[in-house]
């Protein structure tokens, strides 16, 4: 993983990630023995603030994998025209 992680960075997209021997960041609430791995290009960076920078909607969606107690999290960023796309 930390492998993929550093191929992502040499890539210039964004990435946070938290190993379950990690840390967790101060202040963060998170569990010692969570994992979290985020990504955002530097597309969906730039479509964000170009298009949805005013609004952006979160779900959470459990036991979706073959892996239960996992939470898969969507984000959507609202654009100009309304349709979320």
């Amino acid at each position: 993983m930390r492998l993929l992680v550093d191929r992502f960075r040499d890539e210039n997209t964004l990435v946070f990630y938290k190993d379950k021997a990690d840390q967790p960041p101060p202040n963060s609430q998170l569990e010692q023995d969570c994992f979290v791995l985020c990504i955002q290009t530097r597309f969906q960076l730039n479509a964000f603030q170009r298009l949805g920078a005013g609004f952006i909607g979160i779900d959470a969606t459990h036991n979706v994998t073959a892996y239960p107690g996992f939470l898969l999290f969507t984000i959507v960023a609202r654009d100009k025209w309304g349709h979320g796309e």
